[in-house]
């Protein structure tokens, strides 16, 4: 596993590489984010670029100015989501009770970056705390789980597109049938149950 820097307050955020989550991580830093911008977007070039604080297992998340949000796979082969992204986030955003980001482009490797990129549109919004036993209960919190009921349900009664069912690049290894997940899922919460 490649040596990463955690976030550091006495450092510079174009120097800050996020904490590697897999073996095979690209590095990925504002630096290469800003060249990559610069090359792909002249117009942002000179708009701020910093990591969000919370990121994805899978992309690495930098806001670029106050409108946009920059999303770049973590490993290699990730260039594929981006592209589903791109497809099935305008037809199932308009289809949705919640807000879906726009995608706003889609950008090829470059600049020794190995993936395909995207740039959405900003949504505002808050991370609720974490609950622990001396945190008082986050009211946004029942607002957050009432949202992702109606997500579900409005998702589950989506008209699947013909020809996206049986779609093999559609399906995703997060895709899977809760039984079929059962054992692995019990084994995990086992190992990290301390």
């Amino acid at each position: 596993m490649r040596t990463r820097l955690r976030y550091d307050r006495t450092v510079g955020l174009s120097s800050v590489v996020a904490r590697a989550l897999h073996s095979d991580e690209i590095p990925i830093d504002a630096e290469l984010v800003r060249r990559l911008v610069g090359r792909a977007m002249p117009a942002y070039a000179d708009a701020p670029v910093r990591r969000l604080a919370l990121s994805g297992s899978t992309k690495a998340l930098f806001r670029l100015g106050e409108e946009l949000l920059v999303r770049l796979p973590r490993q290699p082969g990730g260039s594929q989501d981006i592209s589903k992204e791109a497809t099935w986030l305008p037809v199932l955003g308009p289809l949705l009770p919640v807000s879906v980001p726009d995608v706003v482009a889609v950008f090829d490797p470059d600049c020794d970056y190995p993936e395909r990129w995207s740039v959405v549109r900003w949504i505002d919004g808050a991370h609720p705390e974490v609950v622990d036993p001396v945190t008082s209960i986050d009211p946004r919190r029942e607002d957050l789980a009432m949202n992702l009921a109606k997500f579900l349900v409005a998702l589950r009664q989506a008209d699947v597109p013909t020809g996206a069912i049986d779609n093999p690049h559609l399906q995703s290894y997060r895709g899977e049938p809760h039984a079929t997940m059962d054992q692995a899922t019990r084994e995990n919460i086992e190992r990290f149950r301390d």
